[in-house]
């Protein structure tokens, strides 16, 4: 009786079989094989490594040519060349780590779908996908969610991320044993490592001089430094201990006593994606806020910039005591902020929200979110315009004592800007109206985000109509200043959030203005022309925090005179009460 042959590692290699299971099994014409060939490991981890390189990669080519002379002669092209072999070297060191029997086809899926997710919003949009970005994502409202989670992005990753991972989980390997499947490893690292110094050493110099120059290009590096900021983000979630109260800040804080027989109202509306560049009041050639042109005594701050360049950055640094220099997400959760030290000294706090949240800052002051508010005139699909905010203000006037209010608006948030105006904000024609704005020419882009601006202007000069028709009730001072800004197509980026050190100008200068209803000069000591004659010089995030202070004058050495907005300004009160003089801290 003859016996079966032994198994052999080779035939219980994992073969080419007809797909099965799953929903690319059920559309998969009948009778067709794929008739792949078997493949060592080594072989399958370089045709994906190569796929990614060609493929999911391009917004990191790009910034590499970007960072290069034009035109570009031998010497470029020898940076670009090498930069592409270090690429493959990266990409087949980090697969290396994880190709064997268990892990590789996961790992091999992990990266085709991650790369292909990130290139859509990275060729696209030209963003980077880091840890802050992450977060941005993560705090993102389910709207603005919606509006980014379009067709072409499941087109996109289904074709470039799925279909090639499912290829790759159906391709048949041929293993060995695992010592001789650790000496093919070792050889394939040392391989590449040997190609990297090959064209690495004869030019060490001019590569060490333009890496150290332009060390910001590892960004783009896709998806190796997305699943990176995958891993800081979750470290940065994980629980770490008990949560302990906040650490106080300005604990010497005092407020003096108001000398004006009226209460004091400050509204701080904060803006949204709303750029310096696309501000009529900055020298815009186009009249995106010709009612403000129009208010008496509004003052424009035209060289301001933000604290970051996504919300969830630069919305606590607004509020921190921290500068933008020293500011740190970690280290803010852990303090108070601005919003904790007024209320501790007697202001009164209220947050009206119409954007993704106040991303922590007011989470001990409390927050009225109108998102989701319903009203025929205002919302529609479950979403809101921003003169949502201004519904039933009064509630917010104070009878007595002094009472800060934020309006966090939705302000220019991309990239359905289309659905931040109504109609009567529909300024600018053709606009475009989709949220696949690469559908849409850069002129109809520009458009629909000069009419979130008209629209903004809108909501602000009706927030200061209803401030100045309590004149005789309260003082009142409105300031507006965006959280960051946004690119619309300069340089081929589009949207925001890149890393500090690689966003450009439109993602950093914000738009800024204040208005004082007719007696809160007095009321507050500041001399309006005098602000006028100092509103051109640069600011920054960084003024909220002591402009707040003194407007409610409060004293404590962290107030900083030469970042009080109106500090250079002040001068005596006169109680317009009782006729006494009183002197405030400035």
């Amino acid at each position: 009786m003859s016996s079966l042959p032994k198994t052999t590692s080779r035939a219980r290699a994992e073969t080419a079989a007809a797909p099965r299971g799953g929903l690319l099994a059920r559309v998969w014409p009948r009778g067709l094989s794929l008739a792949l060939p078997e493949v060592g490991p080594n072989t399958l981890l370089m045709l994906v490594v190569a796929y990614l390189a060609l493929t999911q990669n391009l917004s990191f080519f790009r910034a590499v040519a970007a960072s290069l002379p034009s035109p570009a002669g031998w010497q470029e092209w020898r940076i670009m060349g090498s930069v592409a072999v270090a690429l493959v070297v990266l990409l087949g060191l980090a697969l290396s780590l994880l190709a064997w029997r268990r892990t590789l086809k996961p790992a091999l899926v992990v990266f085709l779908v991650t790369a292909a997710v990130c290139s859509y919003f990275m060729d696209r949009f030209g963003t980077v996908i880091d840890r802050a970005m992450l977060v941005n994502v993560a705090r993102t409202d389910r709207h603005e969610a919606g509006d980014l989670l379009q067709l072409a992005l499941f087109a996109h990753v289904f074709l470039q991320g799925l279909v090639p991972a499912w290829l790759v989980w159906r391709w048949p390997l041929r293993w060995d044993k695992a010592g001789p499947e650790l000496l093919r490893r070792l050889m394939l690292a040392g391989a590449l490592v040997v190609m990297l110094l090959a064209v690495f050493l004869p030019q060490q110099h001019e590569l060490m001089i333009w890496g150290r120059i332009h060390r910001d290009v590892r960004v783009y590096v896709n998806p190796t430094f997305p699943l990176h900021s995958v891993k800081r983000y979750v470290q940065d979630i994980l629980p770490k201990g008990p949560r302990l109260p906040p650490q106080p800040i300005a604990t010497d804080a005092v407020r003096s006593l108001a000398v004006s027989p009226r209460p004091l109202l400050v509204v701080l509306v904060v803006g949204e994606t709303t750029r310096a560049a696309n501000f009529q009041l900055n020298g815009y050639g186009r009249e995106t806020t010709p009612r403000l042109a129009k208010i008496p005594g509004l003052v424009n701050f035209s060289n301001v910039t933000a604290c970051g360049t996504y919300t969830a950055e630069s919305v606590p640094c607004m509020f921190s005591i921290d500068d933008r220099g020293t500011f740190s997400r970690g280290r803010e959760e852990k303090q108070e902020n601005l919003l904790d030290l007024l209320k501790r000294v007697g202001v009164k706090i209220g947050w009206r929200d119409n954007d993704s949240g106040c991303q922590n800052v007011c989470t001990r002051v409390g927050m009225e979110s109108l998102d989701a508010a319903v009203d025929p005139v205002l919302c529609e699909d479950g979403e809101c315009h921003d003169g949502i905010l201004l519904r039933d203000l009064q509630q917010f006037y104070p009878a007595a004592g002094a009472k800060l209010l934020v309006l966090h608006t939705k302000g220019s948030h991309g990239p359905a800007y289309y659905k931040r105006y109504p109609e009567s904000a529909r300024a600018f024609t053709p606009d475009c109206r989709d949220a696949n704005v690469q559908r849409c020419t850069r002129e109809q882009i520009v458009n629909a985000y000069d009419n979130t601006i008209v629209y903004t202007d809108q909501v602000l000069s009706d927030l200061v109509g209803r401030l100045a028709a309590q004149q005789g009730q309260m003082d009142s001072v409105m300031i507006y200043v965006s959280d960051h800004g946004e690119s619309l197509g300069e340089k081929g980026v589009y949207l925001h959030g890149l890393p500090w050190q690689l966003a450009p100008p439109e993602q950093k200068q914000v738009p800024m203005v204040a208005w004082f209803s007719r007696g809160a000069p007095q009321a507050l000591g500041v001399d309006l022309g005098c602000i006028g004659k100092s509103a051109a010089q640069p600011r920054s995030h960084d003024a909220v925090f002591s402009t707040l202070l003194g407007l409610f004058s409060v004293k404590t050495k962290a107030y900083e005179v030469q970042e009080d907005l109106f500090g250079a300004c002040r001068r005596p009160v006169i109680a317009d009460n009782e006729g006494k003089a009183a002197e405030r801290d400035g």
